[in-house]
């Protein structure tokens, strides 16, 4: 009787360890996680410029202060201008003598070939009179553009903002000699703002198919549109610059912080990546067998990248001792 006992007792225990053990799953689109990134970035101007002088003439004003926003075309500085107004009177009656010169000359010319064709002066007297026609001609000429030189340089004692801008600082002083070249005022592009950030590699293409990406600093949060990624990297940090802009409202040049973007690729928890041999990787549920499906971009203790359906079964309970081709019997975890 107690062999009979024995034997049904082995028996039971060889079909209960023969039962595969129960592993609990969910669903890929359960589990699945989208990782936020980010950058520390700064609010940069595409155009810091240092107005210079075009002219040498005296500094009369800057009527502009710093911190001021001023619209393109504005007046930064004014010089005098006396000098070239003077300038401009004397190319201007340069210019009357020289049309009075050039009308003598055509009348000569008329004169002369009427006469050449009379017989009354040689061909040679009349190829002297076509020549001083084209002096004269090219004397006019000549004093046009004295006198659009001197009315241009008039128009340079008026040193105008190039587009809408922030005055960042004032470099002439007011009774100063300006010299052709010598800064006035340094001013920020108001217009052209851009954001400046520091990307790892291996986070431009997330970068590249987020659909909301935000900058945040003490200034508040603002909407993003990435511009470019700069095909290079940085030789001292390893990095790609990224520039962006704003998609509305913007910040203040100079402001830091940091870039904020979602990425749009579905990722596994890095507590369900497993690593079997020299790949990592997670289990997924085959039914009755627990299939072993490696992550090519997986990295131990970090959100891996995963191209699976939502609906794989991912197994997220008894996952440790698992084998690739274990027969399981699953459960699905609500």
């Amino acid at each position: 009787m107690r062999t009979l006992f024995f034997i049904l007792w082995l028996i039971s225990a060889t079909s209960a360890s023969a039962q595969s053990p129960q592993v609990s799953t969910q669903a890929f689109g359960d589990v699945a996680v989208y990782p936020q990134r980010e950058a520390f970035a700064t609010v940069i101007s595409l155009n810091d410029s240092r107005i210079a002088a075009e002219v040498t003439a005296r500094i009369i004003e800057i009527p502009v202060e710093v911190g001021q926003v001023v619209k393109k075309g504005a007046t930064l500085a004014r010089l005098d201008s006396r000098d070239y107004a003077l300038a401009a009177e004397r190319a201007a009656a340069t210019l009357e003598s020289a049309r009075s010169a050039k009308k003598l000359a055509e009348q000569r010319l008329a004169r002369a070939r009427k006469l050449v064709d009379d017989g009354f002066i040689s061909p040679e007297a009349l190829d002297q009179r076509e020549s001083d026609a084209r002096t004269a001609a090219a004397q006019l000429r000549a004093a046009q553009a004295e006198l659009a030189t001197a009315r241009r340089n008039i128009r340079k004692c008026l040193v105008r903002a190039p587009f809408k801008a922030i005055i960042k600082e004032r470099i002439g002083q007011v009774g100063e000699i300006a010299t052709p070249g010598a800064p006035l005022v340094r001013v920020l592009d108001a217009g052209r703002i851009e954001v400046s950030a520091r990307v790892q590699p291996d986070y431009v293409a997330a970068l590249e198919e987020s659909k909301r990406i935000t900058f945040e600093s003490r200034a508040g949060s603002f909407e993003l549109k990435l511009h470019r990624i700069v095909p290079a990297l940085n030789q001292r940090e390893r990095n790609q610059e990224a520039r962006f802009r704003f998609a509305g409202k913007s910040a203040m040049p100079g402001t830091a912080g940091r870039v904020v973007w979602q990425s749009a690729q579905a990722h596994l928890p890095p507590d369900l990546v497993l690593r079997r041999g020299d790949e990592l990787g997670v289990f997924i549920a085959n039914g009755n067998k627990a299939m072993f499906v490696p992550l090519p971009l997986a990295q131990e203790g970090r959100p891996a990248p995963a191209n699976l359906p939502e609906s794989a079964t991912i197994i997220v309970g008894g996952r440790y001792q698992l084998q690739d081709g274990d027969a399981i019997t699953p459960i699905r975890q609500q």
